[in-house]
């Protein structure tokens, strides 16, 4: 989803500087630009980092796996939005904050699932 939006947005200003720019030299420059631009970023999103997240809610731990190294936090903070979750994993050495929404997992069906059990884990953690 967000490849196409990335994509689509591109697509839109590079008909604006198509239609509104005269001479042709410098039309063709921004368009060439744009297209550059775009195939940086559709790249970059296409080599985001795979992250997997495995909650512990009897240990009220998180484990953050990238790039096959696992990460272990025991402390951690749920900030819920509409529509995104934001969580901040707290470690001795490093913080890592993680944004999280649909396009991040699976499926929405998961997606969901997890920021209830990340709320739960969040909620049971404050009582």
């Amino acid at each position: 989803m967000q490849p196409g939006f990335t994509l689509g947005g591109h697509g839109l200003i590079a008909v604006a500087i198509a239609v509104y720019v005269e001479p042709v030299t410098m039309m063709l420059g921004g368009l060439a630009l744009v297209g550059l631009l775009a195939l940086r970023e559709s790249g970059q999103l296409m080599r985001q980092d795979i992250i997997g997240l495995k909650l512990n809610p009897n240990q009220n731990s998180i484990e953050l796996e990238q790039d096959g190294q696992p990460y272990f936090y025991g402390k951690y903070k749920v900030y819920a939005t509409r529509w995104f979750a934001i969580l901040k994993l707290i470690d001795k050495r490093k913080t890592r904050t993680l944004i999280l929404n649909p396009d991040r997992c699976n499926s929405i069906q998961s997606y969901r699932q997890l920021r209830y059990a990340l709320q739960q884990m969040d909620q049971a953690d404050a009582a």
